[in-house]
């Protein structure tokens, strides 16, 4: 259900106001859970996983303010405005991590299969199954065999936020196109290689909609971040016993530079509000006058956004355990949070718009906590099954 905001309720200070509660809370929070990194490495586990929690959330804000409340562009903002930097981030991390696992350890294009992309699909075939009976429960909503069929296979052709299941499902189609495609075109002694030919086909892909998509709007902002994220696991590769110099130096930078590091991350800032401000392709007419497509500029806007905040994360010596433990759970927070909040919702309807939206962020950890720990559960033994 969509929360009309009308009269005095779609008045400026009311939004506004909802919207500096929630940045209130968040600042706060994030404060409250920094604490002194430990870690040595340029780019860790606990990185990556604040990266996600970042990425996720930036969704969630989007999908509160945009799908969630009409009637305004003001709620969240500026929070709800890169929700496509999200995206990247995800597809970044995806790219990055596979490669990382397949320069330590090569597998076989079927053995890559059983492995990695199972493991996409077991919470979401977890999470498909339980929206299906709850639709047809609480709903009575039913959706036809061959929409089921294909659903089942990731394969979602439109991103209809009422209409789907749940809208938010085109990334799985997009997401299983770079996982079929990975073990496929890597090449161990040639991994830029391998980001060059993978981004593109997603960008041919994504032009020219040769699969004819009605979700393809979406699909062609996100065409270069997973090979990016394989460029950057390739750069920060090191072979044992032998020293990466790039990653050697950019550890002495972060953990011996004073003034600059900090002239550096306050520079990244400035470029991710300029830029943030700067998404739509009207705002570069010179690029526009090139006859370069809208999409090409938005996506470049995300990407130099996405790699300002990766820049950020690497040379910052604090952690936030609130977006690592978002991070950690990113996933099974992306599968669940649109159709609870869109159809399922009571938060919006009995609280304050800024306490529904503190609600649901806990209530979705709490959730995906849950489906979590039952996709291990079935995971067991499914991967007995697949050995």
């Amino acid at each position: 259900m969509t929360i009309e905001l009308t009269n005095e309720l779609a008045s400026f200070s009311y939004i506004q106001l909802s919207t500096y509660i929630v940045i209130a809370s968040m600042v706060l929070i994030l404060f409250t859970s920094l604490k002194p990194s430990t870690h040595n490495d340029v780019f860790p586990i606990v990185v990556t996983n604040e990266l996600k929690g970042l990425g996720i959330l930036t969704v969630v804000f989007a999908h509160f303010a945009f799908m969630k409340i009409s009637g305004t562009w003001e709620f969240l903002f500026p929070l709800s405005t890169i929700a496509g930097v999200g995206v990247d981030l995800f597809l970044f991390m995806s790219g990055f991590g596979l490669t990382v696992g397949m320069l330590k350890r090569p597998m076989k294009i079927l053995d890559f299969y059983k492995k990695r992309v199972i493991k996409i699909f077991i919470p979401f075939w977890i999470a498909l199954v339980l929206l299906f009976v709850a639709d047809a429960i609480f709903m009575d909503k039913y959706y036809s065999f061959s929409y089921i069929v294909k659903s089942l296979f990731g394969f979602f052709p439109t991103a209809d936020g009422f209409a789907d299941v749940n809208s938010p499902f085109w990334y799985i189609t997009w997401m299983i196109m770079f996982y079929l495609l990975f073990p496929i075109l890597f090449f161990k002694n040639r991994v830029w290689l391998s980001a060059i030919l993978i981004a593109v086909i997603a960008t041919l892909i994504g032009t020219f909609n040769i699969f004819d998509l009605a979700s393809n709007w979406l699909h062609r902002l996100h065409t270069l971040a997973f090979s990016l994220g394989i460029l950057g696991a390739w750069i920060l590769y090191s072979k044992d016993g032998v020293d990466n110099k790039f990653v050697t130096y950019v550890k002495n930078f972060r953990d011996n530079s004073k003034d600059f590091k900090y002239i550096i991350i306050f520079l990244m800032f400035v470029i991710i509000f300029y830029f943030a401000q700067r998404q739509v392709g009207d705002f570069w007419p010179r690029l526009q006058s090139l006859s370069i497509p809208n999409f090409y500029i938005e996506q470049m806007a995300s990407i130099v956004i996405m790699l300002a905040f990766i820049v950020i994360f690497v040379l910052k010596k604090v952690e936030s355990k609130f977006l690592a433990l978002y991070g950690s759970f990113s996933y099974e927070v992306y599968l669940i949070h649109w159709p609870l909040m869109a159809k399922y919702d009571i938060f919006f309807v009995y609280l304050p718009t800024w306490a529904a939206v503190l609600v649901w962020l806990v209530v979705f950890i709490l959730v995906s906590m849950l489906l979590q720990r039952v996709t291990n559960f079935a995971g067991t033994y499914i991967d007995k099954f697949v050995k």
